[in-house]
């Protein structure tokens, strides 16, 4: 398998930059917000985007997951950047439906830039997924492993 012979998949490789660059917005986001008024909109903003506290843990935690998980098995990474690309597109759509439905994590509605910043990582992760996945088949595929 792709992930235990030494080779490793698309997913276990770019998992961890995206990993280490939400991992990063999350340190440098606490360091604007600080961590009181963990859940309430601040007003403060990181390149444009909203964030509050809480938000910056969502990044944190998501980044560290997707680092974890880009060291287990190809299937595992493939199936962690799946979930966090679902995860971030149902963000954008929840965000996008409502003014006040993500104002725990500072978003304020469906005109929020992170909306879309949302969208595009969401898209990104399950195109690195699904390639990935694909790939770790058919190279399963050629090396005589049954699906």
């Amino acid at each position: 398998m792709l992930g235990d012979s030494g080779n490793r998949s698309l997913a276990q490789n770019l998992m961890p930059l995206f990993g280490a660059g939400y991992v990063i917005i999350g340190v440098i986001g606490w360091c604007i917000t600080g961590f009181s008024n963990f859940v309430q909109n601040t007003g403060d903003t990181l390149i444009g985007f909203h964030i509050n506290p809480m938000h910056n843990l969502v990044h944190f935690t998501i980044g560290g997951f997707l680092i974890i998980m880009s060291r287990q098995s190809a299937t595992t990474a493939e199936g962690a950047a799946l979930g966090v690309g679902l995860f971030y597109i149902v963000a954008f759509v929840i965000g996008t439906v409502g003014t006040s439905n993500l104002t725990i994590i500072s978003m304020t509605g469906h005109g929020d830039l992170e909306n879309y910043n949302h969208l595009v990582n969401g898209i990104a992760l399950l195109a690195i997924g699904l390639v990935s996945s694909a790939a770790t088949e058919a190279a399963a595929k050629r090396s005589g492993i049954p699906a």
